[in-house]
């Protein structure tokens, strides 16, 4: 069962962030499956779809979706896709791009059951995710793992670590501004800002 638009369109243009993560989360895989399709590369069709919800969020008080938010989703990827071959086309690099396309990258076995994938794929972003956030100095990482992996509100943070709200927004801060340094070249920049909003 499709989500209701109206409700969607609402949320989007009252900048509610949830209701873009949620999206993103049900839809990211299915939509990477769907680019892959017209791009071959998994690659190139994770970063148009990251790019597409990135679009979205970025023009959310101009979007009105009108018909089925699931059909609105595939179709603009449709549409990046093809902008992208397009443009391709336009720089003479098409012909050379799917000689470079080796057949790893290209999903002509059947796919693996949408579940699964979404549970590889987020296992392997958390395992990203937990391996720098270990890296960060004490007092960051304490707070990060706190606020974001216990889900606990800046105000019981600082009263576990004996700090001041101020201070413990400092560290989050900081640790996010880390984590998004040093996963940038790992992570797709959308999946990036609503991972570590």
């Amino acid at each position: 069962m499709d989500i209701d638009q109206t409700y969607i369109n609402q949320k989007l243009q009252d900048g509610e962030e949830e209701t873009c993560v949620f999206l993103f989360r049900k839809y990211y895989v299915p939509l990477c499956s769907y680019a892959r399709r017209y791009v071959g590369r998994k690659d190139i069709a994770e970063e148009i779809v990251a790019e597409t919800f990135f679009k979205i969020w970025e023009n959310r008080s101009n979007i009105i979706i009108s018909a089925s938010v699931k059909a609105y989703l595939f179709q603009a990827v449709c549409n990046n896709s093809l902008n992208y071959l397009g443009k391709l086309k336009h720089e003479t690099r098409l012909e050379k791009y799917f000689q470079e396309t080796t057949f790893e990258n290209i999903a002509f076995s059947e796919p693996l059951d949408e579940t699964e994938e979404q549970s590889l794929l987020l296992t392997d972003i958390n395992q990203k995710i937990e391996e720098v956030v270990a890296q960060l100095p004490e007092q960051q990482k304490k707070a990060f793992r706190l606020k974001r992996f216990e889900g606990r509100k800046t105000k019981e943070v600082a009263e576990i670590m004996g700090l001041s709200v101020k201070t413990v927004e400092m560290h989050l801060a900081k640790a996010t501004l880390n984590l998004r340094q040093k996963l940038k070249d790992i992570l797709p920049a959308f999946l990036l800002f609503i991972l570590l909003k």
